[in-house]
Protein backbone atom coordinates (compact mmCIF):
# COMPACT_ATOMS: atom_id res chain seq x y z
CA UNK A 1 0.00 0.00 0.00
CA UNK A 2 1.07 3.75 -1.11
CA UNK A 3 0.88 6.67 0.80
CA UNK A 4 -2.06 7.17 -1.62
CA UNK A 5 -4.20 4.34 -0.38
CA UNK A 6 -7.44 5.89 1.92
CA UNK A 7 -9.89 3.48 3.48
CA UNK A 8 -12.46 3.70 1.02
CA UNK A 9 -15.25 1.17 2.90
CA UNK A 10 -16.10 3.83 5.41
CA UNK A 11 -19.04 5.46 5.47
CA UNK A 12 -18.08 8.68 5.14
CA UNK A 13 -15.38 8.05 1.97
CA UNK A 14 -18.48 6.40 0.08
CA UNK A 15 -20.66 9.19 1.04
CA UNK A 16 -18.64 12.05 -0.25
CA UNK A 17 -17.42 9.78 -3.39
CA UNK A 18 -21.31 9.93 -3.91
CA UNK A 19 -22.27 13.22 -3.89
CA UNK A 20 -19.23 14.41 -5.39
CA UNK A 21 -20.95 12.09 -8.42
CA UNK A 22 -24.04 13.59 -7.70
CA UNK A 23 -22.70 16.84 -7.99
CA UNK A 24 -21.11 16.13 -10.86
CA UNK A 25 -24.09 14.91 -12.88
CA UNK A 26 -25.90 18.30 -12.04
CA UNK A 27 -22.69 20.42 -12.86
CA UNK A 28 -22.84 18.90 -16.11
CA UNK A 29 -26.45 19.24 -17.16
CA UNK A 30 -25.93 22.71 -16.24
CA UNK A 31 -28.61 22.57 -12.94
CA UNK A 32 -25.81 24.60 -10.94
CA UNK A 33 -28.46 25.91 -8.71
CA UNK A 34 -29.60 22.37 -7.75
CA UNK A 35 -26.26 22.17 -5.76
CA UNK A 36 -26.22 23.71 -2.16
CA UNK A 37 -27.97 20.77 -0.58
CA UNK A 38 -25.27 18.10 -1.85
CA UNK A 39 -22.60 21.04 -1.01
CA UNK A 40 -23.87 21.46 2.46
CA UNK A 41 -23.71 17.49 3.16
CA UNK A 42 -20.30 17.39 1.60
CA UNK A 43 -19.18 19.86 3.66
CA UNK A 44 -20.47 18.31 6.89
CA UNK A 45 -18.80 14.70 6.19
CA UNK A 46 -15.54 16.41 5.34
CA UNK A 47 -14.76 17.03 8.73
CA UNK A 48 -15.44 13.05 9.40
CA UNK A 49 -12.63 11.78 6.74
CA UNK A 50 -9.16 11.77 7.25
CA UNK A 51 -6.02 13.52 5.66
CA UNK A 52 -5.35 10.88 3.29
CA UNK A 53 -9.19 10.08 1.87
CA UNK A 54 -9.31 13.99 2.02
CA UNK A 55 -6.68 14.08 -0.69
CA UNK A 56 -7.94 10.76 -2.67
CA UNK A 57 -11.72 12.44 -2.97
CA UNK A 58 -10.10 15.59 -4.24
CA UNK A 59 -8.65 14.32 -6.54
CA UNK A 60 -11.72 12.42 -7.37
CA UNK A 61 -13.41 15.81 -7.84
CA UNK A 62 -10.79 16.88 -9.86
CA UNK A 63 -10.78 14.10 -12.31
CA UNK A 64 -14.43 14.74 -12.70
CA UNK A 65 -14.05 18.21 -13.59
CA UNK A 66 -11.88 17.03 -16.12
CA UNK A 67 -14.61 15.30 -17.24
CA UNK A 68 -16.46 18.12 -17.21
CA UNK A 69 -14.42 20.35 -19.28
CA UNK A 70 -13.98 17.83 -22.05
CA UNK A 71 -10.56 16.30 -21.13
CA UNK A 72 -9.21 20.11 -21.38
CA UNK A 73 -6.34 20.41 -18.87
CA UNK A 74 -7.06 22.25 -15.62
CA UNK A 75 -6.55 26.03 -15.69
CA UNK A 76 -3.46 26.08 -13.17
CA UNK A 77 -2.52 22.41 -14.04
CA UNK A 78 0.61 21.26 -14.86
CA UNK A 79 1.84 22.04 -18.58
CA UNK A 80 3.27 19.21 -20.61
CA UNK A 81 6.49 20.03 -19.78
CA UNK A 82 6.74 20.59 -16.68
CA UNK A 83 6.26 16.47 -15.91
CA UNK A 84 9.14 14.62 -15.59
CA UNK A 85 10.63 10.83 -16.54
CA UNK A 86 10.70 10.29 -12.85
CA UNK A 87 7.15 11.75 -12.76
CA UNK A 88 6.06 8.90 -15.34
CA UNK A 89 7.93 6.24 -13.91
CA UNK A 90 5.95 6.48 -11.13
CA UNK A 91 2.92 6.52 -13.38
CA UNK A 92 4.53 2.84 -14.43
CA UNK A 93 5.39 1.75 -11.19
CA UNK A 94 1.75 2.29 -10.02
CA UNK A 95 0.50 0.22 -12.80
CA UNK A 96 2.32 -2.19 -12.67
CA UNK A 97 2.20 -2.59 -8.99
CA UNK A 98 -1.57 -2.26 -9.39
CA UNK A 99 -1.24 0.44 -6.73
CA UNK A 100 -4.56 1.94 -7.90
CA UNK A 101 -4.98 4.96 -5.70
CA UNK A 102 -1.26 5.56 -6.48
CA UNK A 103 -2.19 5.25 -9.96
CA UNK A 104 -4.80 7.60 -9.76
CA UNK A 105 -2.99 10.17 -8.24
CA UNK A 106 -0.09 10.01 -10.35
CA UNK A 107 -2.80 9.92 -13.61
CA UNK A 108 -3.30 13.35 -11.92
CA UNK A 109 0.60 14.51 -12.12
CA UNK A 110 1.10 12.90 -15.63
CA UNK A 111 -2.39 14.29 -17.72
CA UNK A 112 -0.90 16.63 -19.88
CA UNK A 113 1.25 14.13 -21.34
CA UNK A 114 -1.23 11.55 -21.66
CA UNK A 115 -3.82 11.05 -24.73
CA UNK A 116 -7.81 11.86 -23.36
CA UNK A 117 -8.62 8.33 -24.20
CA UNK A 118 -5.49 6.76 -22.59
CA UNK A 119 -6.33 8.82 -19.07
CA UNK A 120 -9.82 8.43 -19.16
CA UNK A 121 -9.77 4.45 -19.61
CA UNK A 122 -7.18 4.27 -16.60
CA UNK A 123 -8.79 6.41 -14.98
CA UNK A 124 -12.23 3.94 -15.21
CA UNK A 125 -9.90 0.85 -14.65
CA UNK A 126 -8.65 2.61 -11.44
CA UNK A 127 -11.67 3.34 -10.00
CA UNK A 128 -13.30 0.31 -11.07
CA UNK A 129 -10.54 -1.84 -9.15
CA UNK A 130 -10.60 0.26 -5.85
CA UNK A 131 -14.56 -0.36 -5.90
CA UNK A 132 -16.10 2.71 -6.76
CA UNK A 133 -17.65 0.94 -9.76
CA UNK A 134 -20.57 4.09 -10.32
CA UNK A 135 -17.31 6.53 -10.48
CA UNK A 136 -15.55 4.09 -13.15
CA UNK A 137 -18.53 4.05 -15.56
CA UNK A 138 -17.82 7.62 -16.13
CA UNK A 139 -14.81 7.46 -17.27
CA UNK A 140 -15.53 4.09 -18.75
CA UNK A 141 -18.01 5.93 -20.66
CA UNK A 142 -15.91 8.89 -21.62
CA UNK A 143 -13.06 6.53 -23.05
CA UNK A 144 -15.95 4.87 -24.71
CA UNK A 145 -17.19 8.23 -26.67
CA UNK A 146 -13.74 9.32 -27.15
CA UNK A 147 -12.55 6.09 -28.87
CA UNK A 148 -15.62 5.99 -31.04
CA UNK A 149 -14.91 9.46 -32.04
CA UNK A 150 -11.00 9.50 -32.00
CA UNK A 151 -10.86 5.57 -34.24
CA UNK A 152 -9.89 2.60 -32.20
CA UNK A 153 -7.14 2.08 -30.12
CA UNK A 154 -6.57 -2.18 -29.29
CA UNK A 155 -4.31 -1.59 -25.75
CA UNK A 156 -4.69 1.87 -23.95
CA UNK A 157 -1.91 0.48 -21.77
CA UNK A 158 0.40 -0.56 -24.36
CA UNK A 159 3.91 0.64 -24.82
CA UNK A 160 3.47 3.11 -21.46
CA UNK A 161 6.84 1.62 -19.95
CA UNK A 162 8.86 1.93 -23.54
CA UNK A 163 7.25 5.51 -24.36
CA UNK A 164 7.98 6.47 -21.16
CA UNK A 165 11.45 5.26 -20.68
CA UNK A 166 12.95 7.95 -23.33
CA UNK A 167 13.89 11.23 -20.92
CA UNK A 168 11.13 13.31 -22.85
CA UNK A 169 8.41 10.55 -22.06
CA UNK A 170 5.47 10.19 -24.43
CA UNK A 171 4.42 12.80 -26.95
CA UNK A 172 2.03 15.18 -25.61
CA UNK A 173 -2.00 15.69 -26.59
Amino acid sequence: MSTHTPAVDTGPYRQYAHLLLQHHRLLSEGKDQDTETIEEEMTRIWDQLDGVQKQSLSGLGSDLSWVRRRCQLAPRGRRPEEVTAQDLQALVKAREDSDWHALLHHLRICCAKLPPFQLAYLRGSAYKEVGLSELATVFCDLAAELQTSHGMIENPIAGLSEAWASPTGPAGP
